[in-house]
């Protein structure tokens, strides 16, 4: 059986840490329990063919929102970790266009969190959709209220 992983909150996150000077800085809502959205506008170096973003960027972006869904819900879903994630590419998202990110929770059942993402280009279209399974892990010791990702509500 795999050991459950002691997990340690920092800001040095590639999507939405303040301290990793490379990362995409990504100012995260949560517009209600178990949601949340961000918005972005995508760097041209994150293409796969030209002018066309990587698919893993997306797939990165979406991993990163449905986190913060987790998150979103506080407790102990908010030490949650990516178990197992599907992504579906509906159309090509261009650099330098804006995209919106928003996921939520749509089931906890005892460790395993359930959630859905989607990318919305400009026109609210979808440009790609995941669903992911988290696990909730045991974090070794927990950021002070005035460094979690919500205390910015």
């Amino acid at each position: 059986m795999p050991r459950i992983l002691d997990i340690e909150r920092d800001n040095l996150c590639f999507c939405c840490g303040s301290d990793n000077e490379r990362g995409l800085h990504l100012a995260i809502t949560y517009p209600e329990p178990g949601s949340a959205e961000t918005v972005l506008t995508v760097p041209d170096w994150f293409s796969g063919w030209r002018n066309m973003t990587h698919g893993g960027l997306l797939s990165t972006i979406l991993d990163e929102i449905m986190a913060h869904a987790c998150i979103g819900i506080g407790g102990a879903a908010d030490s949650a970790v990516t178990a197992e994630m599907t992504v579906r590419f509906l159309k090509p998202v261009l650099t330098g266009s804006v995209i919106r990110a928003v996921g939520r929770v749509s089931e906890i059942k005892g460790r395993i969190v359930r959630t859905e993402g989607r990318l919305l280009d400009s026109a609210g279209n979808t440009a790609a959709e995941a669903t992911a399974r988290f696990l909730i892990a045991r974090p070794t010791s927990r950021a002070s209220p005035s460094s979690s990702p919500r205390s910015s509500e």
